[in-house]
């Protein structure tokens, strides 16, 4: 009897996929890569599934299914991970991803859906789990239930499994993650004993990425394990995708023979669709040689749990989904909404509240007294939140408090960013001090020199709005994730 596991396979695939964009932009990779793609197995059969290269004009994004089959082929038979697995019955898959490259913004954005989505799948009566569709009909009639529910086209296919997800951290000296706390999870192995900086070797990398039941070790005791079960396991693997590219690039690019050592291991993980040739890799390659991990726009499919057929599953929330699925399509987006006014707001209307994020001595004081003075009531300065970057001074604000923030705004020197936050309790605006403070003005400034917040800065506890432009923020963050280091910290 087979048990049934999950594993890292969204990882395994963005981090293949990515090590091969950044070998491939590096002088001497391609004529390697050309010779080692020739042994790359090709999934045949999506004629009419997959859109036609001629309906897309030449340098317009695309997307990439990316699809982790369930299949331990290629571990040792003694290896933890195969444990207990037994033989293994039909494909399966328990990871779906949609790649969105732009190779002309050098952009690239990521949607995972959950594995438990429930939805038609074309062919077959009622509803089931989206993972069923490929279990039933692999990928063509996974591709087919993406396009009826969802409306998005997919351009390219990639299958992998995981037999060289050890190799590929092993091949770049383990992963850096910083912990502000012990975690563990015996059922997947994780064990990080001590806070810190840790590089994770393979079988911790393993243990972290298919964690389901995470814990952390906080006010004396350890947690109980992490009840968003496979939605925080996606934010976790989202998280480690980040770390896990920037340390494989970076050891790639400055290393010819690690260079060899990815592109191998990587593309004997890997299965492309028949219409993937050498020179759209190459091209991918040149045109994000130089791309920023950080830069990987982040999204999960909303939803929420539902007991269907006596099974738990999750059902899409269409009004949070649409316009993130909108910009998978390649929709226009919608004209932005006139900037909120505030010429008839007065400063005795706006609460604000002052937190330090700079570090500088006594500022969330002072910044409070200027802002009381000029009339606005104040709240209790603090000290920002631990895990605030403190780069950029930030105003958050309360939903409908656009125009308080923009009022607020106009008192400050510089241009702050704008974020919307709906947990604020007894404020209306929250002035979160960074780096590049530059102190309260005695005058506003003209409301035409206050930027229109179209960029904002999305927070580690924010919810997606529905409506909200899904192009400048990702979908938040569900679960136990590590935090960044501490300021003045580095883990890498």
């Amino acid at each position: 009897m087979r048990l049934r596991r999950s594993w890292p396979q969204r990882l395994l695939i963005a981090f293949n996929i990515c090590c091969i964009f950044g070998a491939l932009g590096t002088a001497g990779a391609l004529g390697y890569f050309n010779a080692k793609l020739g042994d790359v197995v090709r999934v045949g059969g999506l004629g009419g599934t997959l859109r036609a290269p001629t309906d897309v004009p030449a340098g317009a994004p695309q997307n990439y299914l990316l699809v982790g089959a369930d299949d331990d082929t290629g571990l040792e038979p003694d290896d933890p991970v195969s444990r207990g697995r037994g033989s293994v019955a039909g494909a399966r898959t328990d990871t779906i991803m949609i790649l969105r490259i732009d190779p002309d913004e050098s952009t690239a954005q990521l949607l995972s859906l959950p594995r438990d989505l429930w939805v038609p799948i074309p062919g077959q009566r009622g509803k089931s789990r989206i993972n069923e569709a490929f279990e039933t009909g692999k990928a063509k009639s996974l591709i087919a239930t993406i396009k009826a529910n969802f409306g998005v086209p997919i351009d390219h296919y990639v299958e992998v499994n995981f037999a060289g997800f050890k190799e590929l951290v092993e091949a770049v000296d383990g992963v850096p993650v910083y912990f502000p706390e012990p975690v563990r999870d015996p059922r997947s192995l994780l064990n990080i004993p001590k806070a810190g900086c840790q590089v994770l070797d393979a079988d911790q990398a393993l243990g972290f990425a298919r964690s389901r039941f995470y814990q952390v070790y906080r006010d004396g005791r350890w947690t109980r394990p992490d009840v968003t079960s496979d939605l925080g396991r996606i934010s976790r693997q989202q998280f480690f995708i980040q770390a896990a590219i920037k340390r494989a690039v970076a050891k790639g690019i400055r290393n010819p023979n690690k260079l060899r050592q990815l592109i191998d291991i990587g593309l004997r993980s890997v299965n492309f669709d028949e219409g993937l040739r050498v020179d759209d890799f190459f091209r991918l390659g040149q045109r994000f040689r130089n791309f920023n991990p950080d830069n990987l726009v982040k999204y999960s499919l909303p939803s929420v749990e539902a007991i269907r057929g006596g099974a738990q599953v999750q059902e899409v929330v269409p009004a949070e989904a649409e316009p993130i699925l909108a910009l998978f399509r390649g929709e226009p987006r919608p004209p932005a909404e006139p900037p909120a006014t505030t010429s008839t707001l007065p400063p005795t209307e706006v609460r604000v509240q002052v937190s330090n994020g700079s570090g500088a001595q006594n500022q969330a004081r002072e910044v409070t007294e200027a802002f009381s003075d000029l009339g606005f009531p104040t709240g209790v300065p603090l000290d920002a939140p631990q895990d605030f970057p403190g780069e950029l001074t930030t105003l958050r604000y309360a939903p409908g408090k656009l125009a308080h923030a923009r009022l607020v705004a106009r008192y400050l020197e510089g241009s702050p960013v704008f974020e919307e936050q709906d947990d604020l309790v007894g404020v209306d605006v929250a002035v979160v001090t960074a780096a590049d403070w530059q102190g309260t003005r005695t005058m506003a400034k003209p409301e035409t020199e206050v930027s229109t917040p179209t960029s904002v800065a999305p927070s580690a506890t924010a919810s997606t709005v529905a409506g909200s432009s899904p192009s400048t923020s990702s979908t938040s963050v569900v679960g136990e994730v590590p935090g960044p280091p501490p300021r003045g910290k580095t883990c890498g």
